[in-house]
């Protein structure tokens, strides 16, 4: 390659890495909102037991249907016509959510942001790992790192833009923003087609063959299993805290602030500790996965609101990195398929971003709220597990 090209191909890495970080950064405050938003949607719409859990499910089995159309169409579309038309269909369903006089329409306008963002999610982390190859792991610490800022911020915007505005109108206001996102990838896109470089072509087309290689090797079902008990665990906590420190202590401010405190330190781990884990990642998975459940466990039997507060920064350092290093592991030796690895991990994390929300509802409503917290710390530990059984190729 000539000097030009490879300017052009960094200018495009460049050009790529801007875009994803600023959709994913987006996105976050999008998919903050079942867990924030939980009381007031509840509230709106009368709901009681499981049917508290729905948005956060919806929202994810939307997510997980936009998964099997994402390897339908690797190698058949650019990446950054999939970014343009995702955000404009997410602007379309916040607004509707926003709109819904009723719960059943507003069910549908979640499915559909889910399905979005399924291609926004998917698409940020492939285009990462295709432009920073040899240090995807790190990149994608950062892209996760911003989206743990936005989620960070999303419940400190909320507490103060509620004073002002409902939560019909905190989805009219990501719609917007979702817009504004349109523009910018807009942009981005045209330069990239200008420059005509190597960073922007396509993948291979997806076969059924790339999907029973892949699964016949027991390491890459382990990754897999790993993905679903760590989301478990992290959806479980992320949907019903609010929830779990409204109904035990009366402290929904206090639970949208531990959300906060989560994302503190998830975000910490993701921005600095890519550096240290990079040489045994599964390692620092499988520890993590340890004090995850040990956090939530103290956090719970404490009785005491705040200290679960402090168990929620700890939960979150200890599993801040699982998504960045199970995307980079899965995707270890599929250069060209990078939406196929990426798609599986999230496809597997999404059932358990579907299930975990309605488990967790109904057990803590039929038994007890305790009872329900120990679904996540259940979890965790079959996530170490899984993350140790993975630690060396088999």
């Amino acid at each position: 390659m000539n000097k030009t090209g490879q300017t052009n191909d960094k200018r495009a890495a460049g050009a790529v890495t801007t875009a994803a970080l600023v959709s994913i950064f987006i996105y976050s405050f999008v998919v903050s909102l079942p867990g924030i938003l939980i009381n007031d949607v509840v509230e709106a719409f009368s709901l009681e037991g499981a049917d508290e859990g729905l948005m956060g499910s919806l929202t994810s089995l939307g997510f997980m249907f936009s998964l099997f159309f994402t390897v339908m169409i690797q190698g058949r579309a650019r990446k950054s016509t999939i970014m343009i038309v995702a955000y404009a269909a997410q602007a379309i369903m916040l607004f509707l959510c926003g709109f819904s006089p009723t719960f059943y329409l507003f069910c549908i306008g979640c499915v559909f942001i889910g399905f979005s963002g399924g291609f926004i999610d998917s698409t940020s982390n492939s285009v990462i790992v295709d432009v920073r190859k040899g240090e995807s792991a790190r990149y994608l610490g950062y892209l996760h790192g911003l989206f743990g800022v936005g989620s960070l911020l999303a419940p400190l915007v909320y507490i103060w833009v509620q004073r002002y505005i409902d939560w019909r109108g905190v989805h009219y206001t990501l719609a917007i923003a979702s817009i504004l996102v349109v523009l910018f990838m807009c942009i981005i896109s045209r330069r990239l087609n200008s420059e005509q470089s190597e960073t922007s072509g396509r993948e291979h087309l997806f076969t059924k063959s790339d999907l029973i290689t892949y699964l016949r090797i027991r390491r890459n079902v382990a990754l897999s299993f790993a993905g679903f008990f760590a989301m478990f665990s992290i959806a479980c906590t992320m949907v019903w805290v609010v929830r779990y420190m409204t109904l035990r202590y009366d402290a929904a401010e206090l639970g949208v602030l531990s959300i906060s405190i989560y994302w503190v330190c998830s975000t910490i781990n993701r921005f600095f500790l890519a550096q240290v884990i990079k040489r045994a990642p599964m390692k620092f998975f499988a520890l993590g996965s340890l004090l995850s459940a040990a956090s939530l466990l103290i956090g719970v039997f404490s009785g005491n609101p705040v200290v679960f507060c402090i168990m929620m920064g700890v939960f979150g350092f200890s599993s801040g990195h699982f998504i960045p290093v199970l995307i980079s592991e899965c995707a270890a030796g599929y250069e060209g398929r990078t939406t196929f690895t990426t798609s599986l991990i999230m496809f597997v994390m999404c059932i358990a971003r579907i299930a975990s929300p309605l488990m967790i509802a109904s057990l803590s409503t039929s038994v007890s709220l305790t009872a329900g917290m120990m679904l996540p710390v259940a979890a965790a530990l079959a996530c170490a597990c899984c993350g140790w059984y993975a630690v060396k190729p088999r």
